[in-house]
């Protein structure tokens, strides 16, 4: 009987979040417990939620463990609403601790988050072949990620297989070169660089989402960008986040930290300069068509 009543309970919040904090993503809702709420556009549990449970059960990274989702929208037809529940984990974000830290300090949470990216890279799952969220079936879902949506949050639909997320790319690059030509700017022929395979990419880096735990562990937080890319997305997304200014104010020390930014190819095993300059010439097709 309990449960149900805290799954209303949990409905009774999503609203309330609605009309009141409708910033607020994430509410406190028990002792040992937050709750994340998500919207969801498929019939099934939502991506970051498989990605958490996926982490915490194939790495030794320190992740708020999944205890339940539930489906808010069940108490409400015109709502498609999820609750991730998850462990509540008590320490600081990263970027409130940074500035006081001593160099030696910096660097060990460099080598560590660098550890966690190879961690996340040797997770093998059925559907790492398809690019994009997490899914619990081979069904593709919209991808997230930022270097696909560009400039004005325009997501892409579902894509099947790596050879299509390559055609996808190069005919954003082709678009590029189009509107370069008219600007009488000749953009070198190069294609889009699918050498390695996909691996697990957490694509949303940053001191916000990187959790200084009170147990003296380092919980790297957020998956909701997450999916299977090629390896030099981590790196290319996350500079592309610091150039568009994400995150408002409180990104204004990942952008302006001189060791925070020495750090980021070191972190996300770059870099990746090539397939960077590659991306911001396709970059002006993926924004414009």
């Amino acid at each position: 009987m309990w449960e149900r009543i805290f799954d209303q309970d949990l409905w009774r919040l999503n609203a309330e979040r609605h009309k009141e904090l409708a910033q607020a993503r994430i509410l406190r809702t028990s002792p040992g417990t937050v709750t994340k709420f998500e919207t969801d556009y498929y019939n099934g549990p939502p991506s970051e939620g498989l990605t958490l449970d996926l982490v915490f059960h194939h790495t030794t990274i320190p992740v708020p463990r999944v205890r339940r989702i539930i489906n808010t929208g069940a108490y409400s037809p015109a709502r498609d609403d999820l609750a991730i529940v998850m462990d509540y984990i008590p320490g600081r974000r990263l970027l409130e601790v940074w500035p006081n830290m001593s160099l030696f300090a910096k660097l060990r949470v460099a080598f560590i988050l660098r550890g966690y990216v190879r961690q996340l890279r040797t997770i093998r799952h059925p559907r790492s072949s398809v690019p994009g969220p997490v899914g619990p079936d081979d069904e593709a879902r919209s991808i997230k990620c930022l270097l696909m949506s560009g400039e004005y949050d325009r997501w892409p639909e579902p894509i099947q297989s790596y050879p299509e997320l390559s055609a996808w790319w190069n005919r954003k690059y082709a678009a590029s070169m189009k509107l370069a030509a008219r600007a009488h700017v000749d953009l070198p022929l190069e294609a889009f660089d699918n050498s390695e395979p996909m691996v697990l990419t957490h694509c949303d880096i940053n001191m916000r989402n990187v959790l200084v735990g009170d147990d003296g562990r380092l919980y790297l937080i957020d998956y909701g960008m997450s999916g299977f890319y090629p390896p030099w997305f981590e790196y290319v997304n996350w500079k592309y986040w610091l150039w568009l200014e994400c995150g408002g104010e409180e990104a204004e020390l990942d952008r302006k930290d001189y060791w925070w930014n020495l750090l980021i190819p070191f972190i996300s095993m770059g870099p990746y300069t090539k397939q960077e300059r590659w991306f911001w010439r396709a970059e002006i097709g993926v924004n414009n068509y």
